[in-house]
């Protein structure tokens, strides 16, 4: 391999972790029709404009200015349980192990169908 390893030199070790499969393999369909692929390069931005500012149309640097910089994701527990006092009692303990608020499932039974 060369000190400037090329995408086929990616794709020849992610074929190596993949056990053989293609690196292609990976690439994901979102709900909204989005492929999704497990690399992307420069080549993928090439006549983008990309010397742009968050908070400012055409927002491809996202809607705010300062995005998730001043405002973190929070680390959520999703849980539910068949009656309510089981649910009571988890969601304390997961604020107190570190989790930064609950997602509740109120009936599990319909939620799992």
């Amino acid at each position: 391999m060369s000190d400037d390893p090329t995408l086929a030199d990616w794709e020849a070790l992610a074929s190596k972790d993949l056990k053989g499969r293609s690196p292609h393999d990976l690439t994901r369909t979102r709900p909204e029709g989005i492929e999704v692929k497990p690399l992307y390069t420069a080549a993928d931005v090439e006549g983008l404009e990309a010397d742009t500012l968050p908070g400012f149309a055409p927002f491809t640097r996202g809607v705010r200015a300062t995005m998730y910089a001043n405002r973190p994701w929070t680390i959520r527990q999703y849980a539910g349980f068949p009656t309510a006092e089981e649910s009571n009692a988890v969601y304390p303990k997961a604020l107190e192990a570190g989790g930064q608020g609950v997602s509740v499932a109120f009936d599990v039974a319909t939620h799992r169908g």
